[in-house]
């Protein structure tokens, strides 16, 4: 349930990840601001010369309908930004409003200084404060980073698989790869994001969830290579990669295998109603399974 409280801690939250971060996240309104945002998005998604990758045009329409853009400033400089669509999301009782954000971006030079973190923060925030109680996007379930990010420092949950979501890709990240995306459900005013919020999701090891009794779908090679096993556990865990960025530039034969193996493991898992939960220090994904 959204309350008054919750809104307000969620606000105070907002500002505390936006102060570690030394940036100020601002709202993005007028078509001079969504110039800078799409800069930085072309930046860290470049395309073919001459594309971009959301104009800002069709941003502006974006907010006019009543979408996010919001904004990371250090001192007067975007550094980062993040765009969200109000979408619908069908449930077993019919259509649920949420926001999906479908793309966040923060320069090379300001990474890993929690930006990304800010951001989303921001989003909750603003989106809680909007009568919405859930995040929704995707991401690439072979990206460890990403994959940690999203399932232990925020508290989302993978509710959905798609195979190929985006057709085949050419931008310089992706490296003509497979476009297999997991749907990230962030239910924003759940206690399990109030934990997130207070760091108390950390990826816990390997050892510990095999003693709670989860079985090894996927495991990696000591030259890391995937290794497919039979499970029969409501409790599985599938090993990750540990930069599917580098695997992709040196040998696209070894990422594709990759690519294959997590999603035999996944896809028939999470399509049939099971959720990836959290991932492991050592970067498997959890995976409750439905009977």
């Amino acid at each position: 349930m959204i309350t008054p409280e919750l809104r307000a801690q969620a606000w105070r939250d907002a500002d505390a990840a936006a102060h570690r971060s030394n940036v100020v996240i601002r709202l993005m309104s007028t078509i001079e601001q969504f110039d800078e945002v799409r800069a930085v998005f072309d930046e860290v998604w470049p395309t073919e010369p001459g594309g971009t990758e959301i104009s800002s045009p069709l941003t502006k329409a974006l907010v006019h309908a009543g979408g996010y853009v919001g904004a990371a400033y250090a001192d007067d400089r975007v550094v980062g930004a993040t765009l969200g669509v109000v979408g619908r999301s069908r449930t077993d009782i019919g259509w649920h409003t949420h926001l999906h954000s479908h793309v966040a971006a923060v320069l090379p030079e300001f990474a890993d200084r929690g930006v990304g973190a800010a951001m989303k923060i921001h989003q909750r925030a603003w989106a809680l404060e909007n009568d919405l109680d859930r995040i929704d996007w995707t991401f690439d379930p072979l990206v460890r980073r990403n994959a940690k990010f999203n399932l232990a420092k925020l508290g989302g949950a993978g509710v959905d698989y798609i195979e190929d979501f985006y057709g085949l890709m050419s931008d310089s990240i992706n490296a003509n790869d497979r476009s297999d995306r997991i749907v990230l459900a962030w239910d924003i005013a759940s206690d399990r994001v109030e934990r997130a919020m207070r760091g108390e999701l950390a990826p816990r090891p390997r050892a510990d969830w095999l003693e709670r009794g989860a079985q090894i779908a996927v495991s990696s090679s000591a030259d890391e290579v995937p290794i497919t096993h039979t499970t029969n556990g409501d409790l599985q865990l599938v090993a990750l990669p540990y930069d599917i960025v580098a695997i992709r530039q040196a040998d696209a034969e070894a990422a594709l295998r990759w690519r294959l193996a997590v999603r035999a493991a996944l896809h028939p898992v999470i399509s049939s109603g099971g959720r990836l939960i959290g991932l492991t220090q050592e970067g498997d994904y959890v995976v409750e399974v439905t009977s």
